[in-house]
């Protein structure tokens, strides 16, 4: 969750949230979280699980890519 939180420091067109399932399971229901962590982008689940780093960072703009939405520097 600190990458997902130092991404949206990094970027404004990035936003990260952390949710706590058991509390929030209609939220998890919605965004068809089953494990955590989860990773969650423009309201799709993408994966689950820790990843280092970089894999996070290719992930997250490979779903970026996905949906047509821009990215800029």
């Amino acid at each position: 969750m600190l990458l997902a939180y130092r991404c949206a420091l990094a970027s404004p067109q990035i936003t990260a949230t952390a949710v706590e399932t058991s509390e929030f399971p209609t939220w998890a229901d919605r965004h068809g979280v089953m494990a955590v962590p989860a990773i969650v982008v423009d309201e799709r689940p993408r994966w689950t699980g820790s990843v280092p780093e970089d894999v996070f960072v290719d992930r997250l703009l490979a779903a970026v890519r996905e949906t047509g939405t821009a990215v800029s520097d």
